[in-house]
């Protein structure tokens, strides 16, 4: 069995942090949390769930956690990090069986899609996703129904043959984008979602973050 690590970025996550990590705490796997910046209880919870922990002194964006987590996952050589967020919106019950066919399917990266739950979204994150995902599609040749789920089960080679220049939402795909171009292999599988949009804690700003998204879109399409 490979050497796993869940990563988790969080921000202002004190009301939602711990149901995620009691529901991983069965799983028995390594948990980081990158708290990036948080003015409330963050921190405490994830300690008190028995996190590993990793401070952002000020809010740098979700993207710019995920990297501080990925080079943990490297200096720690875990060959394996599932990824998901710190609002409830993913069922870490699922992570079993995405494991199961992540092994079955030999993928670099597998995500957990919500693409059945699209239409659910509010029409900016509807609209982004779905042409996010056709972006990625044709950059893989594969089938990428869902290019901003932050669920994935991603190999630790990606991680080190993949550079990174954002920091907020759109990191998770120029992050799929750029391991397209290197030849990894990534899949979708659908997954329900007790959450789809609009959380409580949600941090997405739809105009900038829904830009940005855009910008990263647009620079593999002519970059």
């Amino acid at each position: 069995m490979d050497k796993i690590c869940i990563l988790i970025p969080a921000y202002n996550a004190q009301s939602t942090l711990g149901v995620v990590l009691k529901k991983i705490e069965p799983l028995k796997i390594d948990t980081v949390v990158v708290d990036d910046g948080s003015s409330d209880e963050t921190k405490k919870v994830a300690l008190a769930n028995g996190a590993l922990l990793r401070v952002h002194p000020t809010n740098l964006g979700k993207g710019a956690a995920l990297r501080t987590g990925f080079q943990y996952v490297l200096q720690r050589d875990y060959q394996l990090v599932i990824t998901l967020d710190a609002d409830g919106q993913h069922d870490p019950s699922e992570i079993p069986s995405l494991l199961t066919i992540f092994q079955s399917v030999k993928a670099d990266i597998l995500i957990a899609s919500r693409a059945a739950a699209f239409g659910e979204m509010t029409f900016l994150r509807r609209f982004w996703n779905r042409l996010g995902a056709k972006a990625v599609s044709r950059l893989c040749h594969s089938d990428i129904t869902d290019s901003q789920s932050g669920f994935r089960l991603i190999r630790s080679n990606v991680l080190r043959a993949v550079d990174l220049s954002t920091s907020r939402f759109e990191t998770e795909l120029e992050f799929l984008i750029n391991a397209c171009k290197k030849g990894f292999r990534v899949l979708s599988v659908p997954i329900q979602v007790p959450q789809v949009d609009g959380t409580a804690s949600s941090h997405f700003r739809p105009v900038i973050d829904t830009w940005l998204v855009c910008k990263v879109f647009l620079r593999s399409l002519f970059g």
